[in-house]
């Protein structure tokens, strides 16, 4: 799952979720338990969250070793190729932008000046390049004010979306804010996911054009900068050097359906395999983000062609780069492997490997009161509950989302989204509950199947359809 770049700042520029009551199913029968094999699931999570590939970071050589092994994992359960003769990898070009050097921040008023590098006293967001105006101050966002446009505009508070979103739309150059304690932290973090901005190149789609940027600062740094004299200007400096080339891959399999139709009426399983790789000399092994969604994808492709053909047919799609801005699915959603239209419903799975101490016996559904297609799966036995942290934007920060802003009802499926271990070098092995990761499989299986059997076709609730 994304991280503090996309909670606190891409997130955040995209309402709290209905308290809708969960639907809760008993715990998994023996019978349904049984059918998940408790063995490929460990040994899924033991190649793709163990020491050799090295956390998966996107674009990487450990990335492509993880695609490799996904898809060799979907040819022994027999599913197809996702791309027909075009095969089960789907290669993505990036251009990543580059820095001669990190990005600096100089605020001088008069004689006075202050002076802060990225990961030090400031982290400015990825979007941002060289930029300088007058610093405007306010405590509180209560209105438009002509001052603000073309100046930089100091929020002497803690972030708040809303208010950034304000100050952006009133024409401000830079939004200044303090940064609120989850970001603090975890600063370090937030200062390496926070750069660059990474262009998905062939989508067909315009580039985005980067907005106004935001500048998070610590408490310290907003004290000095709140006692400069009236007049402050803020230059920010972005050396930008020549874009390098990189690419991910989607890993795409398939078991066509049985209906006539079955192409053009597709069920989407889908995860992310890549995770943070590498950072200050310690791997971030992703075991629970997101071995384990790519885990319980592969063994529902074992499940699902085992049997009869399901009516629908089946995508499996493990996406790379969601860490990075939701790269693989980006390009996914412009090359699907038939009509985007023909995909009747996505279903993520992101972060099963814990149980939610605060509803142990629910999976967690993002963006539950948007669409029917939650409720209805629960009522067949999934064991499924609204999104209890809507302050979190965790419909808008995985791979689904992708998807939902071109029209397919597209949620997540997860476990608990707010362990200590998120984006931790403690994301690994040792602190997987596996018995529960086979518990969450074999709850759902029988509502996939029923799904992917069944005449339902999920819609968006009025007025929710992002």
């Amino acid at each position: 799952m994304r991280g503090m770049k996309h909670a606190l700042l891409t997130a955040s520029l995209l309402a709290a979720v209905l308290a809708a009551p969960a639907v809760t199913a008993p715990p998994a029968t023996a019978a349904t338990a049984a059918k998940v094999c408790a063995q490929c699931v460990k040994a899924h999570m033991d190649h793709l969250a163990g020491d050799a590939l090295r956390g998966r970071r996107c674009a990487t050589e450990d990335e492509h070793a993880a695609a490799r092994y996904i898809e060799s994992e979907l040819k022994k359960v027999g599913a197809r190729p996702g791309f027909g003769q075009g095969g089960y990898l789907q290669a993505v070009s990036l251009s990543t932008p580059t820095e001669l050097s990190p990005p600096a921040v100089t605020v001088s008023a008069g004689s006075a000046v202050l002076k802060w590098a990225q990961g030090g006293e400031m982290i400015a967001s990825g979007e941002s390049a060289s930029l300088s105006g007058p610093v405007v101050r306010i405590t509180a966002f209560d209105g438009v004010k002509p001052e603000f446009r073309d100046a930089v505009v100091f929020l002497d508070a803690p972030y708040n979306r809303k208010t950034a979103s304000g100050l952006r739309a009133a024409g401000a150059k830079a939004v200044v804010a303090i940064a609120p304690q989850p970001f603090l932290d975890q600063w370090s973090q937030a200062a390496a996911a926070t750069r660059p901005q990474i262009e998905v190149l062939g989508t067909g789609e315009p580039k985005a054009q980067p907005g106004a940027p935001t500048i998070m600062i610590k408490p310290q740094a907003a004290e000095a900068l709140r006692a400069l004299p009236a007049g402050a200007r803020l230059d920010l400096a972005v050396a930008q050097g020549q874009p390098k080339l990189q690419t991910t891959y989607n890993v795409v399999g398939v078991i066509h359906g049985s209906a006539p139709n079955a192409d053009h009426d597709a069920i989407l399983l889908s995860a992310h395999y890549d995770h943070l790789g590498v950072r200050g000399g310690k791997t971030f092994h992703g075991a629970d983000d997101d071995a384990s969604g790519t885990s319980a994808v592969l063994e529902f492709a074992r499940l699902l062609g085992r049997g009869p053909k399901p009516r629908r047919t089946v995508y499996f799609a493990l996406f790379g780069c969601e860490e990075s801005g939701g790269l693989g699915a980006s390009y996914f959603r412009a090359r699907p492997p038939g009509a985007l239209n023909d995909l009747t419903a996505n279903l993520e799975f992101e972060m099963i490997g814990l149980r939610d101490p605060k509803h142990p016996n629910e999976l967690m559904l993002t963006g539950w009161d948007r669409s029917n297609l939650g409720p209805t799966l629960a009522a067949h036995g999934a064991r499924l509950g609204p999104d209890y942290y809507p302050e979190q934007n965790f419909f808008q920060r995985s791979d689904n989302y992708q998807l939902a802003l071109k029209g397919v009802v597209a949620q997540t499926v997860g476990g608990w989204p707010t362990p200590p271990t998120y984006h931790d070098a403690s994301d690994d092995l040792a602190h997987i509950d596996l018995a529960f990761m086979d518990e969450a499989i074999g709850s759902m299986l029988g509502p996939v199947q029923w799904l992917t059997n069944s005449d339902f076709r999920p819609a968006w609730n009025p007025g929710k359809k992002p």
